[in-house]
């Protein structure tokens, strides 16, 4: 799990030291700056040339947060939502994206082999499969190996001059050597390419693969392929023998014309998935994708409002991790309140705050005054402990306490949370089965049984391992 961690590495490891450094930098500089003016001109001179070069590489992010934001949610350096998918997953949920099959536009392509003259190719592909094999060494790219059946029909002029069209599975004119296939050519297809996600202006959720960017490792007949009923053996294994050949012909030069035909193969989700993000501190823009060995890692970038951060959780087998920042949960359980209440105003307020395996929660009335007077509700406070108990999501109650206004001295809320925790004597616990029905978009009536292995709280975030059920 060693690749896990790095991951997370990648993500946030480096997220709080330039929000921390560049405030201390800004407040030390003014200081420097203004006891040395009277002591001579030059190094007066001197210093707010050194203040100003540390603002230069400010000025880009405050441009690119302008540009690249509708609304101008500037985002920083911390993922309000991140994913980690198994290579067991993926190759698991690639299964019913497939289904049937996926048919492609058909290519049509010109190639010149040898002894044959000019041969005109048309290709029309069907994916019947895919598989990912996911890398540290790929550089980030994802392994993909499609398999496809391939309606190869050619249109041949010799050396004499003689023209025929070929399909598959008609009988051969007396063109020497003109590959012909009684069945569709079984393919297989291994390349790498970029995947992508991305937050766009207009609030969808843009999800594919690259294929003009990509790779080609491999293109060849699918040995492995059975043989079509009603088609001899030995004919078959010539015809395969045939296409493999052409096949190794045309190389990198079919896979490019393949990949500027098809473009990017992928989805747009509705602008639906793109509000709930934005809702949550997802800021617009394209997620950070990392590919380790079996693992797929995804990170959404926050935006500077996000409180705390979502962190990577190890995963292993046909699982999912998923991580929250603390505000984003708190954001998303607003809004499954309001939509439980029918999207009607609530008279209060509920408030929540991550703890170390705990949940902490606010709930008070409505404020009436505007915010020049002071705050004087009053508030209900809990403590709930969250753990997984032999498949089931447990709720204790740690305490439970009033909290009086600021304006009371601070010992009277101190003495009310100490006798609150004699709550936790008390066995108040809540169990619940770990399954939960998510649907596959929102506002969607299907739905998908799912699992929770996993639950991790920090002040941080939120952390979920699940699996299908």
């Amino acid at each position: 799990m060693a690749e896990e961690f790095a991951t997370a590495e990648e993500f946030n490891g480096k997220g709080p030291a330039p929000v921390t450094a560049s405030p201390k930098k800004a407040v030390s500089k003014p200081k420097a700056a203004s006891k040395p003016k009277a002591a001579s001109k030059p190094k007066a001179a001197s210093k707010p040339k050194a203040a100003s070069d540390p603002k230069a590489p400010s000025k880009p992010k405050t441009g690119s947060k302008e540009s690249g934001s509708a609304n101008q949610t500037p985002r920083s350096n911390r993922s309000a939502v991140c994913a980690s998918v198994t290579q067991e997953m993926m190759n698991d949920l690639v299964l019913f994206v497939v289904g049937a099959g996926i048919k492609l536009e058909p290519l049509e392509t010109a190639i010149a082999l040898p002894g044959m003259g000019d041969i005109a190719v048309r290709l029309a592909l069907t994916i019947t499969g895919a598989e990912f094999d996911l890398r540290a060494e790929d550089a980030g790219r994802v392994r993909v190996i499609v398999f496809a059946d391939g309606d190869v029909s050619t249109r041949a002029e010799d050396f004499d001059g003689d023209v025929a069209d070929v399909e598959v599975g008609v009988p051969s004119p007396s063109l020497g050597g003109m590959p012909v296939a009684p069945a569709p050519i079984p393919v297989r297809v291994e390349a790498l390419v970029q995947p992508r996600i991305e937050l766009q202006a207009n609030s969808t959720v843009a999800i594919g693969l690259n294929l003009e960017t990509a790779e080609l490792i491999s293109l060849q007949t699918n040995p492995d392929a059975p043989v079509p009923e009603g088609v001899d053996p030995a004919s078959w294994a010539g015809a395969l023998g045939m296409f493999s050949m052409l096949f190794g012909s045309l190389g990198d030069g079919l896979f490019d014309t393949l990949g500027q035909h098809v473009g990017v193969v992928g989805t747009e989700l509705d602008e639906s998935v793109g509000r709930i993000l934005g809702q949550i501190g997802v800021a617009q823009g394209e997620a950070q994708i990392s590919v380790s060995s079996g693992l797929l890692s995804i990170g959404l970038p926050a935006t500077e409002s996000v409180v705390g951060q979502a962190l990577p959780v190890p995963i292993a087998g046909k699982r999912v991790g998923l991580g929250l920042a603390s505000s984003a949960v708190d954001a998303l359980t607003q809004m499954m309140i309001l939509r439980a209440a029918g999207d009607l105003p609530l008279p209060f307020e509920l408030e929540f705050e991550l703890g170390e395996q705990q949940v902490g929660g606010r709930i008070r009335n409505t404020r009436l005054l505007p915010d020049s007077f002071p705050d004087l509700r009053s508030a209900f406070r809990t403590e709930v402990r969250t753990r997984l108990l032999r498949g089931r999501l447990e709720l204790s109650v740690q305490a439970a306490w009033l909290e009086l206004p600021s304006a009371v001295p601070s010992i009277f809320n101190q003495l009310s949370r100490k006798l609150g925790e004699l709550v936790s004597l008390t066995p108040m616990r809540v169990r619940f089965p770990a399954r939960i029905e998510l649907p596959v978009i929102p506002d969607s009536s299907d739905t998908i049984p799912v699992l929770i292995d996993d639950l991790r709280v920090t002040t941080e975030g939120l952390g979920l391992v699940v699996s299908l059920a």
